[in-house]
């Protein structure tokens, strides 16, 4: 989650079940958050071990097919019905909608005829996806105190439950899973696109890793404490895949006024030189649209653009791009939608240029980012390194949105990161962005242009017991 946080700290495996705060210290946002982490997780495992990893909640009125119910297709659309549903124990609410017109996937604002957006002719599984988005101020205005003034400042976050209504084509050769079969069944088909996850482990260089080395970062010699941010900007395996980097956890937003062609007019160019933009600085165009889109299930999804700033005007509050955003077929409000809650969000690596800027989809997509070379360290900043695992059975994917945060600290001149029992650092699994799947029917076209549809849920045990 792109937060100004110091650290994020909970961590399941540490078993602790309790923040517990001592009179006369200091208290940290991050404490704060791990207590609301723990009782979140305690919660969600609960119901987990309670329903079992999906369970939708039956209505009592016999019918009315209960949460995320799917209703009868007509080959184009299909209505969802209102209710609950726990998927690894997270709730799930549903008002009642239909798969075009479902919240948050925003069809209206891409082609309506891509692959995946239209139902297909043939059988499908239809499938609830599940994840967490971080919303600030920006993406939500009521969250800011207007009574702390007239440009108050944001204070808290939050974290919101995201659900979308996704189909999958049945496999070759007629088999429908049942409702037993049906959620090991969604778990292999989708394991298999983004497994083996890719791995990465950081630290901070030292004349112990290259003696010849005459460099001055022998540690961490930045002047503050950092929350670096490593997140997959082009997803793929290593061959393809880009990622960039921030040292503010991607926290760095500018809310967007108004776009004319490449000139983007913002609300404020920052606070301070350190949280604010310069020129030929690396920056994102993003959108509510765009965030949930980004959550897509095929491995190779294109990934946006990617903007560097040219030219700023400090009196009328503008940038100017080196691209039009409205000529990326895959953003296609080019921020001009304010209901979207359009910013830009600034990224650390730079321009890399000779780094596949001169084939097709580095051309279409401007800068991506650095690529992703598994096996050897790479250089972020002030001595701080990464590597990417390699694989020694079958190539790693990277997943758009995939990230890792490496705290950095000046007073010890290293960075928060495990080591093995020999010292060396640890390589492990992005922290998320963690997606939870739900089968709800099997979708069968049949005789006579209708299709046939099967429930796949599991209910909840009746109440009372």
């Amino acid at each position: 989650m792109h937060g100004d946080f110091s650290r994020v700290t909970f961590d399941p495996a540490q078993r602790f079940s309790a923040v517990l705060a001592q009179q006369g210290r200091v208290q940290l946002d991050a404490e704060i958050n791990e207590q609301a982490a723990i009782v979140q997780d305690h919660l969600r495992t609960l119901a987990r071990d309670l329903f079992g990893p999906v369970a939708y909640l039956p209505d009592e009125d016999e019918e009315h097919p209960g949460g995320f119910g799917v209703g009868p297709c007509d080959g184009d659309n299909f209505p969802v019905a209102s209710g609950r549903m726990y998927v690894n124990g997270i709730r799930c609410e549903c008002d009642g909608t239909d798969y075009k017109s479902q919240p948050d996937m925003y069809f209206d604002y891409f082609d309506p005829e891509r692959e995946e957006h239209r139902l297909p002719s043939h059988p499908f599984l239809v499938y609830l996806r599940v994840w967490e988005r971080l919303v600030t101020a920006v993406e939500a205005p009521r969250i800011r105190e207007v009574a702390l003034g007239p440009h108050s400042p944001d204070t808290t976050a939050r974290s919101r439950v995201v659900w979308q209504v996704c189909w999958l084509p049945l496999e070759e050769g007629g088999y429908v899973p049942t409702m037993r079969t049906a959620t090991r069944y969604l778990r292999d088909r989708l394991s298999r696109r983004f497994e083996p996850r890719g791995h990465l482990a950081a630290r901070v260089r030292s004349p112990e890793d290259d003696p010849s080395d005459v460099s001055p970062y022998a540690d961490y010699p930045g002047p503050e404490n950092q929350l670096y941010r490593v997140e997959v900007h082009q997803g793929g395996t290593a061959q393809t895949a880009t990622f960039k980097w921030s040292r503010e956890n991607g926290s760095v937003v500018l809310p967007i006024r108004s776009v004319h062609g490449p000139t983007v007019e913002l609300e404020t160019l920052g606070r301070d030189d350190k949280l604010g933009i310069e020129v030929g600085d690396q920056v994102e165009l993003v959108t509510d649209a765009s965030v949930c889109h980004g959550a897509s299930d095929q491995l190779d999804e294109p990934a946006p653009r990617l903007y560097t700033i040219q030219e700023i005007d400090h009196a009328e509050c503008q940038v100017v791009l080196n691209a039009d955003p409205g000529d990326d077929p895959h953003h296609p409000t080019g921020g001009r939608v304010f209901g979207l809650h359009p910013l830009l969000r600034r990224w650390d690596h730079g321009v890399t240029a000779g780094t596949r800027g001169d084939d097709a989809q580095g051309a279409r997509a401007g800068a991506l980012g650095q690529p992703v070379q598994e096996g050897e360290w790479l250089p972020l900043e002030d001595g701080i390194e990464i590597r990417f695992e390699p694989s020694a059975e079958q190539p790693r994917t990277y997943r758009r949105g995939a990230y890792w945060l490496i705290p950095a600290r000046a007073l010890t001149g290293g960075v928060e990161w495990p080591v093995d029992p020999n010292g060396q650092p640890r390589p492990r699994p992005p922290r998320g962005i963690a997606y939870h799947y739900a089968p709800l029917a099997a979708v069968r076209p049949s005789a006579g242009g209708e299709y046939q549809v099967v429930d796949l849920r599991v209910p909840i045990p009746a109440r009372g017991l």
